[in-house]
């Protein structure tokens, strides 16, 4: 499985490098997304819900994982398929979605 990384998600993964101090997967998620605004977060959302569509295999996400620019180790298929559905789940909520009202309406 070839899979394209956008540049958006290379952007979060840089983020991500060994001596993090952080103690829980939240907080991890959170470094992560140190800088990644709204647009940032919409390819990172599109890119990981197609990744997860496609039910990549556990070897197949090992392989995706370490093609990407972290330095975090991940050993598991299943490890990283929990983390980008953590970080699509953050992605799904303020402040990375615009929650302006659609009617253009105030509320």
């Amino acid at each position: 499985m070839n899979i394209q990384i956008p540049d958006e998600f290379r952007k979060a993964c840089r983020n991500l490098a060994q001596g993090l101090e952080v103690a829980t997967a939240e907080e991890f998620i959170q470094h992560a997304l140190i800088g990644i605004d709204l647009d940032d977060a919409h390819a990172i959302r599109t890119f990981i819900d197609g990744l997860l569509k496609s039910n990549p295999s556990a070897d197949e996400l090992i392989d995706f994982w370490w093609s990407t620019p972290a330095d975090i180790v991940f050993y598991d298929g299943e490890g990283v398929r929990t983390f980008l559905s953590m970080i699509r789940d953050v992605l799904d909520r303020s402040p990375y979605v615009d929650e302006k009202p659609k009617d253009g309406g105030t509320g």
